[in-house]
């Protein structure tokens, strides 16, 4: 859908397939198109999708890195899932095995084998191995990233390899204007808009037939209430963390 087919959705919501003689002017809903795609691309997780980039290692030698150890990302990514440098396999103390975990690392006889020494000593050594062993497959880096520069910032250690980027971007607006949730929005504020148009000024109709401008606000503004729950309840978390 383009901009100017959710326009007319938009005009025939609010007059009832031209049933009712008015509505907002076309311009004056795509500026509330424009403006709440800025909202809902922040809160509605429909509207984005999961893509990927590779900062190569290079980039580390010019001025600006140096300066500001900043990236600039295009302005479609809204937010920052994951960041890992692309280490390959380590070799650390003779295990020979790209995937080092806890898990592994635990199950695995190291130092002393649990039936000839005492378990508590066993297991502060493993830890101990952990805590050194996990210091050469660090691969997370610590970063920053503003929404509006749409900027990455490198706060925690200096890579030495690429770092791999997986970040939220926004869908296509053509995409995004055919989501129901979308056009409901534009639809909701462009009521609220509408009664504040008709009711700056007090008239009446040929006829003297008055204008109900409060019952379009509040249609409006629960359909708005309505919308915003839906996006809330959608956008809950399907995980918890627990610590000990």
């Amino acid at each position: 859908m383009t901009k100017q087919d959710l326009i007319d959705a938009v005009t025939a919501e609010l007059t009832a397939s031209c049933s009712l003689p008015f509505a907002p002017p076309p311009a004056e809903i795509e500026r509330l198109i424009d403006r709440e795609s800025k909202i809902l691309f922040r809160e509605y997780r429909d509207l984005l999708q999961n893509a990927y980039y590779v900062l190569d290692k290079r980039y580390y030698g010019t001025p600006e890195w140096k300066a500001t150890r900043t990236y600039q990302l295009p302005d479609c990514v809204m937010g920052i899932k994951v960041i890992f440098e692309l280490t390959g396999g380590q070799r650390v103390f003779g295990i020979h095995d790209p995937d080092l975990n806890f898990d592994r690392i635990m199950a695995a006889d190291l130092y002393l084998s649990p039936l000839s020494s005492d378990q508590i000593t066993y297991r502060t050594i493993q830890w101990s191995f952990w805590d050194l062993a996990k210091q050469f497959n660090l691969r997370d880096i610590q970063h920053g990233f503003n929404i509006n520069t749409h900027r990455l910032i490198i706060i925690g250690r200096d890579p030495v390899e690429s770092l791999w980027i997986q970040t939220l971007n926004r869908i296509p607006s053509e995409d995004a204007y055919d989501d129901p949730i979308f056009i409901g929005w534009i639809a909701a504020k462009a009521k609220i808009q509408l009664a504040k148009i008709l009711g700056t000024f007090q008239y009446n109709l040929l006829g003297n037939v008055t204008i109900n401008f409060a019952d379009i606000r509040t249609e409006g503004q629960e359909e708005l209430k309505d919308l915003k729950e839906k996006i809330a309840g959608d956008g809950a978390c399907d995980w918890f963390l627990m610590f000990a």
